[in-house]
């Protein structure tokens, strides 16, 4: 019996498995990064913004919201020194160490609108597009 086990058993060269081993092993490695990346994911700044309890000085604070947001700087300076652009309302104060910030309307696109701040340094910052809805009830929420 035991010698016709032997003989049933697949006869795998060396090389052939070394090669299913590295395939086994690449496998897992992008499986692993696949993960990764799903678990960092990206920013999903629609659900906090429209989050009951978000509130503007935490939208100005949140760094991940900001990072995930923000536009070149080279971009938001056009923006901003576009006469045709559109409107900018003045956010109200809030206890953030970012300084003053606005909500730039745009003439083109009313259902969007940008997020600007301003930088320790007095850079301003663009973010965006963002739903308007939603930032314009975070803004009347600030307003009191």
């Amino acid at each position: 019996m035991r010698g016709a086990m032997s003989a049933l058993k697949p006869v795998v060269s060396s090389d052939a498995r070394r090669v299913a081993v590295a395939a086994v092993c690449m496998a897992v490695a992008l499986g692993l990064s696949a993960c990764a990346t799903t678990a960092s994911g990206k920013f999903d700044v629609d659900s906090f913004l429209r989050a009951s309890d978000t509130a503007l000085p935490e939208v100005l604070g949140n760094a991940a919201f900001l990072s995930a947001t923000r536009v070149p700087a080279n971009e938001c300076a056009v923006m901003l020194q576009s006469a045709s652009t559109g409107v900018l309302e003045d956010l109200p104060p809030s206890s953030s160490a970012r300084g003053p910030a606005w909500v730039l309307h745009p003439a083109s696109s009313p259902g969007r609108v940008w997020l600007v701040t301003s930088e320790a340094g007095g850079e301003r910052t663009c973010h965006g597009p963002l739903p308007a809805d939603a930032m314009k009830t975070l803004v009347d929420r600030a307003k009191g």
